[in-house]
């Protein structure tokens, strides 16, 4: 060989080798395991229709799809799929039957120290955990279908929808979640983005976050649960476009908030909850352009709030628009400049500048003792609690809090359209009628009353 042929011989021997190209296996029923187990990274496993058996495990970067009519099953067993490699893909599948054991954490799908994994399009059923991800950044969960063993409003049931431990940038997108205890539980779980899921029918929270910051919770409908969204220990959040209506029981709440400060909460419908949102030791989070609709409580805050502003939104027809157990207070119910629009305010706009020439005091004094008596509310359409909101408007040293609203609008505020997944029989229109008359309205009423009873018992005369 020549001195030339030699050295181009050793220069392709110091040349990188060429990877082999991925391959695409179809595997047969009883042929999943072999197949996954000698796929190479960027390689795709096809199951073909039919019940395959779990569990599977995928410990390199790996397409696994699922023909239309795939199932993979559990056998009540474990985990479904684990997946601990990095790029890993899992879609088009349906999954069932983990097994029951929540120290282990059986779930359809677990995801364990592995980063930008893809759930796409899978249908879970009969599972105690439908989404489990562990040190798993960058995880995304979309367009999955996910139901659990929890009876709704069992609050003693057990397993989460999606439940996702130390993880940072998540997305969980598109999903249809119901009968988990919590749809969508976040712990640790900084920069989530969770949007356009619908959550329904859960023995506890629709969305529940422990000790995560600066998530952003975007046009999602939580509807029928406990709670429709638990936040606790988490601030600089964004809630927007969301629709939390009809979650009501005892202790039931559109919108929960426990120390989480510095959010933003906007273009969100809270509608027939028993408490529509509901505050504890939350500061400085700003509520604008929500429409708080038909709940028992509007809202129902606690001495430990601070500097919360609620301006440009709607109250509407909620039996007891604001409830506090404080007099004095900085939280605010306007801006300085804008406030909001309440339907039980008889406002009137001399001046034409669009706010009411008298501030309004959305805390009544019987909202104020119901709080801290619940079983008054018996007496709350009562003509005595009636007469008392005339005597709070006509002698305001008689009102319970200072907390005013100094420019209620003279009209509500116009806002955006629903854009959350529909929910098939789940009507939250505007309820009808079902409010106490206003101020004046009521007194004339009050006085016809008193006057038909002095007739009745012969103690007037004409």
């Amino acid at each position: 060989m020549s001195l030339r042929g030699a050295w181009a011989a050793s220069l392709l021997l110091l040349l990188p080798a060429t990877p082999a190209a991925a391959r695409t296996v179809v595997a047969q029923p009883r042929g999943a395991v072999a197949a996954i187990a000698a796929a190479a990274a960027g390689d795709t496993v096809v199951l073909a229709r039919g019940v395959h058996a779990g569990p599977l495990v995928l410990a390199r970067a790996i397409v696994l799809r699922g023909e239309p009519g795939a199932v993979v099953d559990g056998g009540g067993a474990g985990s479904v799929v684990t997946v601990g490699a990095s790029g890993a893909v899992v879609e088009d599948l349906a999954l069932r039957g983990t097994g029951r054991s929540v120290m282990r954490i059986d779930a359809a799908v677990r995801v364990v120290i592995g980063a930008g994994v893809r759930l796409s399009r899978l249908a879970i059923t009969d599972a105690l955990y439908g989404v489990y991800g562990e040190r798993a950044d960058g995880l995304v969960v979309d367009a999955c279908d996910i139901s659990g063993r929890c009876a709704p409003g069992d609050e003693r049931g057990e397993g989460n929808g999606v439940h996702l431990w130390y993880c940072a940038r998540v997305t969980v997108r598109g999903c249809h979640i119901s009968r988990a205890v919590d749809a969508i539980y976040l712990s640790f779980a900084h920069g989530a983005r969770i949007e356009d899921n619908l959550i329904h029918d859960c023995g506890r929270y629709g969305f529940h976050t422990m000790y995560c910051q600066e998530g952003r919770l975007l046009r999602n409908r939580f509807t029928h649960n406990v709670a429709g969204c638990a936040l606790m220990f988490s601030n600089h959040l964004e809630i927007r476009g969301n629709a939390f209506v009809r979650n009501q029981g005892a202790r039931t709440y559109g919108l929960l908030l426990r120390d989480c400060s510095d959010g933003r909460f906007e273009d969100n419908r809270i509608a027939v909850n028993t408490i529509g949102v509901f505050l504890d030791g939350s500061n400085r989070n700003v509520f604008r352009r929500n429409l708080v609709q038909d709940n028992g409580w509007g809202i129902l805050m606690f001495a430990s709030c601070a500097k919360n502003v609620f301006a440009s939104n709607d109250f509407v027809q909620n039996d007891y628009p604001v409830a506090l157990d404080m007099r004095r207070t900085d939280n605010r119910f306007d801006d300085g400049r804008e406030g909001n629009w309440w339907s039980a305010n008889a406002a009137y706009d001399l001046d034409d500048d669009g706010s009411g020439d008298t501030e309004f005091a959305p805390v009544g004094a019987f909202a104020f003792l119901s709080k801290q008596l619940p079983d008054l509310t018996v007496l709350a359409q009562s003509p005595a609690v009636a007469a008392l909101g005339v005597a709070e408007q006509v002698f305001p040293a008689l009102r319970p809090s200072e907390a005013v609203d100094r420019f209620p609008r003279m009209s509500p505020v116009p806002m955006a359209p629903d854009s959350t997944p529909a929910f098939k029989g789940d009507d939250d229109e505007p309820r009808s009628g079902g409010r106490a008359l206003p101020g004046a309205v009521a007194f004339a009423v009050l006085a016809g009353l008193g006057a038909a009873a002095l007739v009745a018992g012969g103690g007037w005369r004409a």
